[in-house]
């Protein structure tokens, strides 16, 4: 009797111990990744009648139609994180372009977005070239 509740001790030292750090460490760390994963999953890119809609990771971002200065498309950069999540978006600092808040989906080619206010947003659409006619169509 004596070996076995010595034994149900120290196996309660050591599981209680395990069992708090999975909650207080692993579960968090699991809970954010299924958000992320969420979030990448509903990422899109919706054209409408005045302003381009990106839905990233992190945010929303509008983009005026009439703002737009240049659209164009471009193999995807590498570029310095600057903020963001790893390969799904957030501010980076692209040579030759400058700072740009960028939302991807996939590592295939992107569009690059410049507006009048020299900001930037580079966005994967899954058919990049019909994306920027669409966009080019609405612009004139």
């Amino acid at each position: 009797m004596y070996w076995s509740i010595l034994a149900f001790l120290v196996f309660m030292l050591v599981a209680i111990p395990l069992q708090v750090l999975f909650l207080v460490v692993f579960l968090p760390v699991i809970v954010v990744f299924i958000f992320i994963m969420l979030k990448a999953y509903r990422m899109r890119f919706t054209i409408g009648e005045n302003r381009i809609i990106v839905n990233g990771i992190f945010k929303k971002n509008r983009i005026e139609i009439a703002a737009i200065k240049s659209i164009d498309k471009i193999p995807m950069p590498a570029g310095v994180r600057l903020f963001g999540a790893s390969f799904l978006g957030g501010w980076y600092y692209l040579p030759g372009i400058g700072k740009a808040w960028v939302t991807m989906g996939n590592f295939q080619d992107g569009v690059l977005i410049s507006t009048e206010k020299n900001k930037h947003y580079v966005i994967t659409p899954q058919d990049p070239l019909k994306f920027i006619k669409v966009v080019k169509r609405k612009m004139a």
